[in-house]
């Protein structure tokens, strides 16, 4: 099936040493959230989609321009005094794919960030929140080398549990080819759109991106803005989608 599911890139960018992140719909959509949030605020481009017969057939519309279910987007490399650079390149999508095209999906994501010479992968989720007053973000790491970035920003690693989904695949895959995949979690309600959990995760990527300033007050002060957007979203693909698919979650 992976031949039938194709990275289409509309110009070649240059993504070396780039963190590719992950945001497929989960709880509380804080992905799709979190990632809106990242594409606007540091206007990221649409550089390229992927493509398959098996994806919902719908086109999302963004300030009035129509794109595919799931577009890749990507910013320029950001250098401080220091040398260091970082980079930020973002496959998005408000929709989950079908459950048996999950694997494929994540091999051909996998085998592009290699291509790509991608520094890692960073995949966002939602997971039941235990205390909804002071939510956590939590972290799964498929390296060693990712095991220490966690530990470095104080960033608690997930023990025992399940996660679903194309983060799942990514996760455990990570660790057979010994690629440096990450998981961050953050606690969520999953009966709406959590937009302050995207914040939690939003601020794990900024203290792992030290080059790149994200803001989260703008996340914060227009989060009912972005929870009805999301909703919207969904809505109205509902008449033509196919039947509902649970979005991924953690259990544990």
């Amino acid at each position: 099936m992976e031949e039938e599911i194709r990275i289409i890139e509309y110009k070649q960018v240059d993504l070396s040493n780039a963190i590719l992140i992950e945001a497929f719909p989960t709880v509380g959509l804080v992905s799709s959230i979190a990632g809106h949030f990242l594409i606007d605020q540091l206007k990221l481009e649409e550089i390229g989609t992927i493509s398959s017969k098996y994806f919902m057939p719908a086109a999302v519309i963004h300030k009035g321009v129509p794109s595919p279910p799931v577009r890749i987007y990507a910013g320029k490399k950001v250098c401080g005094p220091s040398g260091s650079c970082d980079q930020i390149v973002i496959i998005i999508s408000e929709f989950m794919p079908s459950v048996d095209i999950i694997k494929p999906l994540a091999d051909v994501i996998l085998t592009w960030a290699k291509k790509k010479n991608c520094k890692y992968i960073v995949t966002l989720e939602g997971t039941h929140g235990i205390d909804p007053k002071k939510p956590k973000t939590h972290g799964v790491a498929s390296t060693q080398k990712m095991k220490d970035i966690l530990k470095h920003h104080d960033i608690g690693e997930t023990q025992e549990g399940m996660i679903t989904g194309v983060t799942g695949v990514l996760l455990y895959e990570g660790v057979h080819l010994k690629y440096n995949v990450i998981c961050l979690l953050a606690e969520a309600h999953a009966s709406y759109p959590d937009s302050r959990a995207a914040a939690l995760l939003v601020e794990a990527l900024d203290k792992m991106l030290p080059e790149i300033e994200i803001n989260t007050k703008p996340l914060y002060k227009e989060a009912d803005d972005i929870e009805q957007k999301i909703r919207a979203f969904i809505k109205q693909a509902q008449p033509t989608a196919p039947s509902p698919i649970q979005p991924p979650h953690m259990y544990g």
